[in-house]
């Protein structure tokens, strides 16, 4: 039995069908900075998929500042995310911006699985 056919469509499963919650990942993939102008130019690339949101935290920051930080899972299938996430990139979620700060664990045979995220709102 290849693992892939197993474990590849229940984490399509659930996170599309069972826990479904649209988000928009933004791929960070390239910045660009002009020296005659100032200007930096990020390149990004958005995803529309589900994700299956796990919980959402509070963390106090010192004095009155709270952070929001979400964990949450995303699939690699055809209709996923069809890249390895990285910290630095972005999630829309809730009318909030959140920055990836955590990818563990991704879970992959001869291709990826599903990726466990950690995000915190900017």
């Amino acid at each position: 039995m290849d693992i892939d056919s197993v474990f590849k469509p229940l984490a399509k499963e659930l996170i599309q069908n069972v826990f479904p919650t649209a988000i928009v990942y933004h791929r960070s993939d390239s910045v660009a900075y002009n020296p005659a102008s100032g200007d930096v130019t990020e390149t990004v690339t958005d995803y529309a998929i589900k994700a299956g949101v796990l919980s959402r935290e509070r963390v106090e920051d010192g004095g009155v500042g709270e952070t929001y930080q979400l964990s949450l899972w995303v699939d690699h299938s055809s209709t996923g995310l069809p890249l390895l996430p990285k910290t630095g990139d972005y999630v829309s979620y809730d009318g909030i911006s959140w920055k990836v700060v955590q990818v563990a664990p991704t879970y992959s045979s001869k291709g990826l699985i599903a990726s466990k995220l950690v995000v915190r709102n900017r």
